[in-house]
């Protein structure tokens, strides 16, 4: 028998972000966080400081924004990458291979997000309802039909994993982050377990939550048993284009499939398309979109995914061309790569924030990389 589906969901916030205007567009539509049964934002500054740009959003938001003493822009590490395909990093295959010792980056956000769940416990909001959702301010929630999956679930503690792939083997990724309330009671008394036997710089915070409920026992629910994310991270670029009902990969679904939540979308207008597409029922007019849109500003460019800058193997190129083609052709690439690292330098230096970990680049496999990261492999980057 069922338990409900009911629906808390909290934000980390990072102020001066193109967050904050995202945020206040959807808490005037009253769409996305604001849909769940019940709500919680947790920044380092006030309501009032927060959204100092937003006057009527902070008097709304003043009892909902709770502040935690942290700075939330965090550093990047580097340690032992995994080796898994799905990386180009770490295949022989791709022309970005570095050879099994790469090093990978991840965000050291841990911290910040241990007491960003503290401040969840404290609040104890999460008593109230059925399931606690964190969620990523660019994630775009379904919350009617997630709770739909969760009300004939059993009353348990439970997680649930929400993907397929990962070069890691993290199936826990962060713009959603979905456990049951008789889980968070297991997390809340046991949380110290985690501390003393998980190093919180060794892994991203949805690496580190995964482990940690592992580790306390929690169930865990597999991606395969609820459509819960879609996520461009995983799926490519056509998870930027859909939001409607799609089967992602045929040889695994048997049938199209309907996401509880989409991500990544990094600004309100395409934010909103995305809601749109997923067939919710509330109707948002024309001017109330033009209202959040503006409301919200431009948002945040999208990151640079490692798969975006694979190329094809020299061999499949024709080398019959006139060499002044050829000449054309090199000095085009040259300047393509050029800008590539200049693109991946800014990611790198603006991406940094501890609320935007849509698949966090942790330290993973196995003992020989856990081992060697013990051995003081895992360096600040400067």
């Amino acid at each position: 028998m069922g338990g409900g589906g009911s629906l808390y969901c909290f934000s980390c916030v990072t102020p001066n972000t193109y967050e904050v205007g995202m945020v206040a567009a959807m808490a005037k539509l009253k769409v996305g966080m604001f849909e769940c049964n019940g709500y919680d934002i947790i920044s380092n500054v006030s309501a009032a400081e927060l959204f100092k740009d937003f006057p009527e959003t902070a008097k709304m938001l003043k009892d909902k924004v709770h502040v935690i003493n942290m700075d939330l822009y965090v550093k990047t590490v580097k340690g032992p990458a995994g080796h898994d395909t799905s990386s180009p990093a770490t295949d022989p295959n791709s022309p970005l291979y570095q050879g099994k010792n790469a090093i990978m980056k991840h965000l050291a956000n841990t911290p910040v997000f241990k007491e960003v769940w503290q401040t969840i416990f404290d609040l104890g909001n999460f008593e109230k309802y059925d399931y606690t959702c964190k969620l990523d301010i660019d994630a775009v929630i379904v919350p009617q039909r997630l709770s739909g999956m969760l009300a004939s679930r059993p009353v348990r503690p439970e997680f649930f994993l929400n993907s397929l792939h990962d070069m890691y083997g993290n199936f826990l990724h962060g713009p959603v982050e979905l456990i049951s309330k008789l889980g968070m009671y297991a997390y809340r008394d046991a949380k110290e377990q985690c501390f003393k036997k998980i190093d919180v710089q060794l892994y991203g915070e949805d690496f580190w939550a995964n482990k940690c409920w592992s580790l306390l026992g929690i169930p865990v629910v597999k991606t395969l048993e609820m459509p819960l994310l879609y996520d461009e991270y995983e799926w490519g670029k056509s998870a930027f284009h859909h939001c409607d009902a799609l089967n992602p990969d045929p040889a695994v679904f048997h049938q199209n499939q309907y996401f509880g939540v989409y991500h990544p979308r990094k600004n309100m207008e395409d934010w909103l398309a995305c809601r749109e597409q997923t067939g919710v029922p509330r109707f948002i007019s024309k001017d109330q979109k033009h209202m959040a849109i503006k409301m919200a500003g431009p948002g945040h460019p999208d990151k640079i995914l490692g798969k975006m800058f694979e190329i094809p193997p020299m061999a499949s190129f024709q080398w019959n061309l006139p060499i002044v083609s050829l000449v054309s052709v090199a000095i085009a690439g040259v300047a393509l790569v050029a800008l590539g690292s200049f693109a991946v330098r800014k990611w790198n230096s603006e991406g940094l924030r501890a609320v935007e970990s849509p698949r966090t680049f942790t330290a993973l496999e196995g003992q020989a990389a856990e081992k060697s990261l013990e051995a003081g492999l895992i360096q600040e980057i400067e």
